[in-house]
């Protein structure tokens, strides 16, 4: 017997330990956003999920159906992927994803099922948590260097004080709805039955919140106060809640505090400086919070219960705390910080509105299956309304909804329903609802779901909580055993449907290990690539990641650039196999034509990557330069067939892009006349009307840029004018 309980321990210790380490390491690779550093993970992880779900089985242990929920989202992308995806390699990287935080939460409830191993779980969540906050914390004061822990920006729009704490994510929004999670978190445990449980929250909140505080997120702000009340009515007994407000009031004041004095460090130079304030909130707080604490006896008469109670009723929990976010407010305004974009600056926030009306008519176009993964990077150029940057749709719903369409919206809803429902049955894990809601809220703004380390901390989140019965605390029991000739039909039946889930789990870790270790090959083979001696070696690598990987793209375009003209067109025209619509692709295809002089071929193809992507304003002047230069090769070969076709390519070219601006800027200042953006436009498509023969255009063009260009221009207009007869 104490060797079984010593066994239980070092697996729930060990367990504990590993799920600790892959947070925190998922959270240092940059939350795992790209895919190439998912591919190895989720290789490990599936196959560790088969062998889980083989012992599953063999032991006769329940798997439940919703821990298999995310398969539902793998199923949506294979669907958009038999439908025809804008990008197959998108595609199969968020169909791999999604089979991968199937597996992650199949491990997460199969490890939480005993009580011992969901207590060494919540270690290994919080020990993750002082990670993220204190690494993000130590990379603001200059304790550790970490590229882009700390944002920089001089538009006060994206930053009051020019920094904004970034963490590991390297992005300050995605950072602050993890903050918010922890903070929230941490807040519940305040009040816990456990002495220890209390002390460490009491000690790592006001971090938390400093970190919140320094990553300027207004959305993960809003969403903090949205799920605090839900915290609140949800964690909080109906006499306790006076002390939880005012504990929250409390903290958010240090945070401030401490926030203030770190934006001010950073904007004198001496960015640790500020990490004295912060020791000195963080051991004020610890002090207040537990010594405010109200005792569990209702009618203790001790002299500091009777000063606490005033302090701690609803009425005086809810005046603290109004008292201290006011103050708090007031110092972050005063300094330039938080406070600050709160006040104003909303440009970011409002232009997030043309990306959800454009977002909503890709959907219409593939309202059932969709589009496929990367469905808003591969699609955005065509339905932009105007002339943004946004690679990111900044909604993680609005992601969904165009990758998979209906479909896969709908199966994200049932899986966050579900688990809803689940919770609301289980009345010991409701305080679950604020930290998750946090992070469900940020999502609708923001692209928090793009990282793959924000799925993994909700999903073992929810996981050590839905582990529980749903009506008592203890673990649920193993399967019953076969007795060989006993069991009757029906239990077999039992039987077999209990161990279908696990089954599933480990077909899908089957299925899905191949592809994922072919596309890990591929990314290493494409990073060896980066750092190859000579373009022989470097292109012999990417060629290995191109086999490896056929979908993927970039391989291809690289090796585009170290191959003969003659063989670039046909390796680039295999790439629209799987992305038909890329303008990437069809723009250096465009070029490579254009390279061997075929002026129809590179015509039809640089019409389609500008079709594709019209507000690129790079591309469109870059296409014509090149037809410019090819009219004039082309002369000088002595075709001038040949030389009037490319400049009237050309100028075809110049009057689309004209007109773009013209349709997009009607009834308001049309910035394509008065300034020097598209100077090099009109010079380059004079040059194609002077080889075209429509001097008398060509004039025109040139007399425009005489009077926008910058001196460069001017001499090179003037010349060109000059030489017309």
């Amino acid at each position: 017997m104490i060797y079984k309980g010593l066994l239980r321990l070092s697996f729930a210790l060990t367990g504990g330990l590993l799920f600790a380490w892959v947070l925190c390491w998922a959270a240092y690779k940059q939350g795992l956003f790209y895919d190439a550093d998912l591919y190895g993970f989720e290789l490990a992880l599936l196959i560790v999920a088969a062998v889980a779900a083989i012992a599953a089985i063999a032991v006769r242990r329940a798997l439940p159906w919703w821990a298999l929920a995310p398969l539902g989202l793998a199923a949506a992308y294979g669907c958009a992927w038999l439908a025809g995806p804008a990008s197959v390699k998108g595609t199969a990287d968020s169909l791999l994803r999604w089979c991968a935080y199937g597996a992650w939460l199949a491990l997460a409830v199969l490890f939480a099922a005993r009580r011992g191993r969901r207590n060494a779980g919540h270690a290994a969540l919080h020990a993750a948590g002082l990670y993220f906050v204190w690494g993000g914390l130590a990379g603001w004061y200059g304790w550790i260097r970490y590229p882009d822990i700390v944002y920089r920006s001089s538009d006060a729009a994206l930053s009051m004080t020019g920094a904004r704490l970034a963490g590991f994510l390297q992005y300050p929004n995605a950072c602050g709805a993890v903050a918010a999670f922890f903070v929230l978190a941490l807040w519940q445990r305040l009040d816990s039955p456990g002495r220890a449980a209390r002390a460490f929250a009491a000690i790592s909140l006001v971090p938390a919140l400093t970190a919140l505080l320094l990553t300027e997120s207004r959305g993960a702000m809003l969403a903090l106060a949205a799920a605090g009340l839900v915290s609140l009515l949800a964690a909080y007994r109906r006499d306790r809640r006076g002390y939880g407000l005012a504990a929250a009031g409390l903290a958010a004041l240090g945070a401030a505090i401490a926030a203030r004095s770190a934006f001010g460090a950073m904007e004198a130079g001496t960015p640790g400086d500020g990490a004295w304030t912060l020791a000195a909130a963080v051991a004020a707080y610890a002090v207040a919070a537990l010594l405010l604490r109200p005792p569990e006896a209702k009618r203790s008469s001790s002299i500091g219960a009777r000063l606490r109670r005033p302090l701690t009723t609803i009425w005086g929990g809810a005046a603290v705390f109004a008292v201290c976010t006011a103050l708090a407010y007031l110092l972050l305004a005063s300094g330039g910080g938080a406070g600050g974009r709160a006040e104003g600056n909303l440009e970011t926030a409002g232009a997030r509105t043309l990306y959800y009306k454009d977002a909503l008519r890709m959907f219409a176009d593939r309202p059932l299956f969709g589009a496929g993964g990367e469905a808003w990077r591969m699609q955005v150029g065509l339905y932009q309304s105007g002339p943004y940057i946004g690679n990111e749709v900044h909604s993680g719903y609005l992601e969904v909804l165009i990758d998979t369409g209906a479909l896969g919206f709908a199966a994200l809803l049932v899986m966050l329903g579900g688990f809803a429902i689940l919770l609301w049955r289980r009345p010991g894990a409701r305080h679950v609802w604020g930290p998750a809601a946090v992070l469900a809220l940020h999502a609708g703004v923001d692209f928090d779901w793009s990282y793959a380390y924000i799925w993994l901390l909700l999903l073992f989140w929810l996981a050590l909580h839905l582990s529980l019965p749903p009506h008592e605390p203890a673990p649920a029991r193993p399967l019953a055993p076969l007795r060989a000739g006993g069991a009757s039909k029906t239990a077999r039946i039992a039987l077999l449907r209990l161990a279908v889930p696990a089954l599933v789990l480990l077909a899908t870790a089957m299925v899905a290990a191949a592809p994922a270790g072919r596309y890990k090959s591929a990314a290493d083979a494409y990073e060896a690539a980066q750092t190859a001696g000579g373009d022989a070696a470097k292109l012999a690598l990417l060629r290995e990641a191109q086999r490896a990987n056929p979908p993927w793209n970039r391989p291809r375009l690289e090796s585009a650039a170290l191959v003969p003209a003659a063989e670039r067109a046909v390796l680039l025209s295999a790439g629209l196999r799987y992305e038909p619509n890329s303008p990437t692709v069809h723009y250096a295809l465009g070029m490579a034509y254009a390279d061997e002089g075929e002026v129809g071929k590179a015509e039809t193809h640089l019409k389609e990557a500008l079709r594709l992507a019209r507000f690129d304003r790079e591309s469109q002047n870059a296409v014509l330069a090149r037809f410019a230069n090819l009219a004039q090769q082309l002369k000088d070969e002595g075709d001038d067939e040949g030389a009037r076709q490319a400049g009237l390519a050309g100028i075809g070219f110049f009057e689309r892009y004209k007109a773009l601006y013209a349709r997009q800027y009607a009834g308001k200042t049309n910035p394509w006349s008065g300034t020097a953006l598209f100077v090099s436009a009109k010079v380059n498509a004079a040059k194609c009307a002077m080889m075209a023969g429509r001097r008398e255009e060509a004039a025109s063009w040139l007399r425009e840029a005489l009077r926008d260009g910058d001196e460069d221009w001017r001499k090179e207009a003037q010349a060109l004018l000059d030489s017309i007869p």
